[in-house]
């Protein structure tokens, strides 16, 4: 009964595509199998002779590339310069070491062009009937010289040889390997004139991979295994970890040479292809459940196929259920690109029935919350705005510009200059705090009426009163906000300096770091407690003791204008003065754009 409900519960949707699937996984396995069982006989004997043809190949490939290391062997074994020079340096009749020196040489140029026609050579080596070498050609650095036991060892072989090529499997040590060995193939010979008379042996060092190279096809993927025995039928090559020189055995050598044998519980295909030219044979073996793995490739591809069917009758059965069901999915989409912020995401009404309600009732929800959240959003910028300009509004006094200007000619044509310089500079402040709260200046400017501030303030100190501005070049394009430095140095007039009799002296300065705007501002005032300072930059002052209106200004302003991590920062020394630190984005003006008053 539980069952029953759950399945009355499940969409016709899902109902309709589990059992279109249902149907066409029936009628896939049913063909498949029979398909399946008519062609594995057919396969495996059709992967058998590709097998046989693929190692077939393979010995072809060898031939071809031993017939070229014969050619190489031959023309270094009858060149008769290098005969001429081997024989000369090993009879010791030549006691001129220049004339010795001229044999190397000569040796050195004839084999030169058997560097570049045989990139396979790892290295060469001729050696006299007394065994002393007098040619090492190291083609490649990825294997070290022969060593006296392995020469032991070769030498051993070709006097066992009528003069033919004897081949051996050897790993020399290596300096670039990381295992410290690297495995080569020796090919080595005697060295014999026309007259078939003897005079040295010629070894050739080969790299494995010149051998490996054309059996990748046969062992790809760690897919079956080759062994290859050289005339005397010891293992030269093995794609296994046999050790090389064993004798092969005697089963491999013998019988049909192609078959399929029974090894354990496994069925192995074994094949063997001798070479006439090289007396080598070629014995490769893969197992047969390798073959089985490529006929259930096969198997899964028809599951694959079975599958894609499935998949595209689904996508049929969406394409209609999406026709019918399209407004369902619009309110989803809707309500998710509400949920990401778009508030201003509205629903098609395609229909009068209880969806195309539904889509109604979005439609105004998503109304509404749009327009509360622009009314929150214009309110707070209204009250930021607001608070800004109450903020600008305190450090602009409206004075009357022109009644100013008027008073400094009249001083000025009455030869009262000192007061007619205090005058303008007044006036140039009042001029200059009169702009728009959001029209920002340069730090240039900026300076030049901190410079008409200070002006003012000069004439009413009664002791020495000492000023500095010193500004980077790089910092006086910055932009910042009108009247940002004049509270915090009018805060030094009215705090730093009061009742000081000794010399006062103010330091302004500002540089640029990166992307920031560094300004500093010291005195040598009477400076604040740490007490103090915490209650200045936390607003823990009581209002009856008239807090620091600049430093609140500007901290706030900042704050309004930058937000973090930008600000003001305080220290101080009773004593000793005070140290203000403003830290600003830094910003240039656009260019061409001029600075207005």
């Amino acid at each position: 009964m539980a069952m029953l409900s759950r399945l009355r519960a499940t969409g016709f949707r899902t109902k309709l595509l589990a059992g279109i699937s249902v149907i066409v996984v029936l009628t896939f396995c049913i063909a498949g199998i029979a398909t399946y069982r008519i062609y594995m006989g057919l396969f495996e004997e059709e992967v058998s002779e590709q097998y046989r043809k693929a190692s077939e190949q393979a010995m072809t490939q060898l031939e071809f590339r031993m017939q070229e290391l014969y050619r190489i062997s031959n023309a270094i074994v009858f060149n008769p310069t290098v005969e001429k020079a081997v024989t000369g340096l090993a009879t010791n009749q030549i006691e001129s070491l220049y004339d010795r020196y001229e044999l190397q040489e000569s040796i050195i140029e004839e084999l030169q062009q058997v560097k570049i026609d045989a990139p396979q050579l790892q290295s060469l080596y001729l050696y006299d009937m007394n065994g002393t070498n007098y040619y090492h050609g190291l083609m490649k650095e990825s294997a070290e010289p022969i060593g006296a036991d392995l020469f032991a060892q070769i030498l051993a072989k070709v006097e066992q040889s009528s003069g033919q090529l004897v081949w051996m499997n050897e790993a020399l040590p290596s300096r670039i390997e990381r295992s410290g060995t690297r495995d080569v193939i020796i090919a080595s010979r005697w060295m014999r004139n026309k007259q078939l008379g003897m005079y040295g042996m010629l070894v050739m060092v080969i790299d494995e991979e010149f051998v490996s190279r054309s059996f990748r096809e046969m062992t790809a993927d760690g897919e079956g295994s080759v062994q290859l025995f050289d005339q005397y039928n010891r293992i030269l090559y093995s794609s296994e970890n046999v050790e090389s020189g064993t004798s092969a055995d005697s089963s491999w050598l013998t019988g049909p040479a192609s078959r399929i044998e029974q090894e354990g519980r496994e069925a192995v295909y074994f094949t063997r292809n001798f070479s006439p030219q090289l007396s080598f044979t070629l014995v490769s073996r893969v197992s047969m459940s390798d073959f089985l793995s490529t006929s259930r490739r096969i198997f899964n591809v028809h599951v694959l196929t079975g599958l894609i069917s499935i998949v595209l009758s689904g996508l049929l059965i969406m394409l209609l259920s999406n026709r019918l069901l399209r407004p369902m999915k619009e309110l989803v989409q809707g309500m998710r690109g509400i949920r990401a912020g778009r508030f201003d995401i509205r629903i098609q009404i395609r229909s009068s029935d209880e969806l195309g309600y539904i889509a109604e009732s979005f439609n105004a929800m998503a109304a509404n919350v749009e327009g509360l959240i622009k009314e929150v959003y214009l309110r707070q910028i209204s009250e930021r705005e607001a608070e800004l300009k109450a903020l600008q509004a305190q450090v602009n006094p409206h004075f009357l510009y022109n009644t100013l200007n008027g008073l400094y000619w009249k001083l000025y044509l009455q030869h009262d200059l000192e007061t007619a310089e205090l005058v303008s500079s007044l006036s140039e402040l009042l001029k200059y705090s009169l702009a728009r709260v959001w029209k920002e200046t340069t730090l240039r400017e900026e300076a030049r009426q901190i410079r008409n501030y200070l002006a003012i303030q000069s004439a009413f100190l009664e002791n020495d009163f000492e000023a500095r501005i010193e500004i980077d070049p790089e910092a006086e394009r910055c932009l910042t906000p009108r009247f940002i430095l004049q509270p915090l140095i009018e805060n030094a007039f009215v705090h730093a300096f009061k009742g000081r009799s000794e010399s006062k002296q103010l330091l302004i300065r500002a540089y640029r770091d990166r992307d920031d705007l560094w300004i500093e501002i010291a005195d040598n005032g009477a400076g604040m407690e740490p007490e103090r300072i915490k209650q200045v930059m936390e607003e823990e002052t009581e209002a009856k003791e008239r807090p620091s209106l600049g430093v609140r200004n500007v901290m706030r302003r900042i704050d309004l204008l930058y937000g973090a991590p930008y600000g003001l920062r305080m220290t101080s020394m009773p004593g000793e003065g005070t140290t203000i630190r403003l830290l600003l984005p830094y910003r240039e003006p656009a260019r061409g754009l001029e600075e207005g008053a």
